[in-house]
């Protein structure tokens, strides 16, 4: 890691880091701390040694209980109260099984409790970095521009795209508080290479190969961050159970089934995670059950529209300069938070966009006071005018045919290029909303701001239009459209088969076609808007911002209430 370390990004961030760690267990002594055993509704009692729970005690990893496991979606399923903190001992009891497991399961490869250790270190610290609200806060802090140098950072050395908690779990443990800490109270069971072992876990953290005498361990990171890996199958589990919805996936048939494979990479020996084939189906459960939590906890309306509230209400503290560093991200919970509302006194952070109140957004969000929908975009209410066009298919193969006859011409170019646009003139819905998707998913504040600037414009125009006062500004109108999902990377080759060669999951179901299909009938956007605007009015609007000619909305009455 030792050009990553020599990067002024990585440099400038550390310090900071460094500081919060050494603030939070300064005053924290591991004296008399025993092992334990703790009893988990999802793994059952699990035992943990001295060392753990010296860990699991200290403040870096309390914190965690103030933290929310699914963000705001404890306000839409309210029995959903479970924090990072129950997640990490999950994570480190599935990391305890697992090894054991595939010891149970390889024949020539066994992991020794030196990697144990290291790997349940790694579960325990993989969460550490996470701040208020879980994933929400890092769309906010993981887009300040010395981090995301140090993301591209990153991302140019390893090839990878980690995201900005992991990134911040990394920093904690190779910071030289948390390494002074960990050697002087910490009865961890060997330490004689303290920067190396903390190197490995970092990566393993952010989901960097391990190499260990030439060769890839690429195992150990896979435990953690990989294609099936012990967070995937804790928060799938716990997510779904404290929601109380039905899902959930055959956990022993898949620990029976995955062990390390040997195999030889461009010359290089690597011991590689996989799963035997006859224990696909388990895979198959996993990728369905993490839609489906997705599709129903995630991305549920009343949990964006809550989160979006947030992001305005964050960024206003960045603009008014009551957070200005990752220290400060890290040290807030989700109560001392909205807090800070208190602090705003009478500057305006966004003076070209309207008057934001922090405390009104703070009471809304704590009273559950939220706008409402004006329009949802989605394949069941968008459809492309295009594809509806009688005649359109007949028209366009007419002139292929015409094509055809002149000889001047090179007839297969000319075949591909012309049923390109065919397709491209009747490709389905589906298509379309996929499409439509990556024209406004995944802005930034600054680019979602301005659509809600031209949706404001076009809404006073209205207004004005009907005779009617406007009393409101851009931040009664939230533009939401979520980034399109991720279900993993069904073609890597981690599938063993009985002939000992090594197949994608894609080889035995379509997992990357089935979520992207899956992505484009379940996905929505939205637009909302608060009590001061008449929704009608603000859909009329949003026709003219966001649509093209080559669409138009079905009869919303079906879908929407007004």
């Amino acid at each position: 890691m030792n050009e990553l370390k020599s990067k002024s990004s990585y440099q400038e961030i550390s310090k900071d880091i460094n500081n919060f760690v050494k603030n939070k267990l300064e005053n924290y002594s591991t004296n008399g701390i025993e092992a334990k055993t703790i009893h988990d509704p999802i793994w059952g009692s699990t035992d943990y040694s001295e060392w753990e729970m010296q860990l699991i005690d200290s403040p870096l990893i309390q914190r965690l209980r103030n933290i929310s496991q699914v963000g705001l979606a404890v306000l839409t399923y309210p029995a959903a109260r479970h924090s990072r903190f129950e997640h990490t001992l999950g994570v480190a009891a599935a990391t305890k099984r697992l090894v054991d497991r595939i010891n149970v399961n390889c024949d020539n490869f066994n992991i020794n409790q030196n990697v144990k250790s290291k790997l349940v270190l790694a579960a325990i610290m993989h969460d550490v970095g996470h701040c208020f609200y879980s994933h929400l806060s890092e769309t906010i802090y993981g887009n300040l521009k010395d981090f995301s140098d140090l993301r591209k950072d990153i991302q140019r050395i390893y090839d990878i795209k980690p995201k900005p908690h992991e990134i911040l779990s990394l920093l904690i443990v190779n910071s030289d508080a948390f390494k002074d800490f960990f050697s002087k109270s910490v009865n961890y069971p060997n330490k004689a290479n303290l920067d190396r072992l903390c190197e490995d876990v970092g990566k393993i953290i952010v989901g960097i190969d391990i190499v260990e005498n030439g060769v890839i361990e690429s195992y150990q990171t896979a435990i953690i961050n990989g294609s099936f890996d012990v967070d995937k199958l804790d928060y799938i589990k716990r997510d779904s159970y404290t929601a109380g919805l039905a899902l959930d996936y055959d956990i022993e048939r898949l620990f029976t089934k995955i062990k390390v494979h040997t195999l030889s990479v461009d010359g290089q020996i690597e011991n590689r995670l996989v799963i035997q084939a006859n224990g696909v189906t388990a895979i198959e459960e996993l990728t369905f059950c993490k839609i489906m939590l997705f599709s129903y906890i995630y991305y549920h309306q009343k949990v964006l529209i809550t989160e979006d509230i947030i992001k305005d209400y964050v960024q206003a503290l960045l603009k008014l300069n009551l957070i200005n560093t990752y220290s400060d991200f890290l040290n807030l919970d989700e109560t001392s938070l909205l807090e800070l509302a208190k602090e705003q006194g009478d500057e305006k952070p966004f003076p070209l966009y309207g008057d934001i109140r922090l405390t009104q957004l703070a009471n809304n969000i704590k009273n559950r006071t939220l706008p409402k929908r004006c329009l949802e975009i989605s394949q069941s209410i968008v459809q492309n005018i295009v594809a509806q066009e009688p005649g359109k298919k007949d028209e366009l193969t007419k002139m292929l045919n015409d094509i055809r006859s002149n000889s001047n011409y090179d007839i297969k170019m000319l075949d591909a290029d012309i049923n390109n646009m065919i397709s491209y003139y009747t490709r389905s819905e589906e298509r379309y909303i996929a499409g439509f998707m990556t024209r406004f998913e995944g802005g930034t504040f600054n680019k979602i701001l301005e659509i809600r600037k031209n949706i404001y414009d076009v809404l006073v125009k209205v207004y004005e239009k009907h005779k009617k006062k406007v009393n409101f500004d851009v931040f009664d109108i939230y533009f939401v459209f979520p980034s399109v999902v991720s279900y993993g990377t069904p073609g890597e080759k981690n599938v063993l088969g009985r002939d000992g060669k090594l197949m994608s999951i894609n080889d035995f179901v379509k997992l990357e076609q089935w979520a992207s299909s899956f992505n484009a009938y379940k996905w929505r956007g939205y637009v909302y808007v608060t009590p001061k605007i008449k929704k009608e009015y603000a859909l009329e609007a949003c026709r003219t911002v966001i649509f093209d000619d080559k669409i138009e909305l079905k009869e919303l009455k079906s879908f929407l209430k007004f």
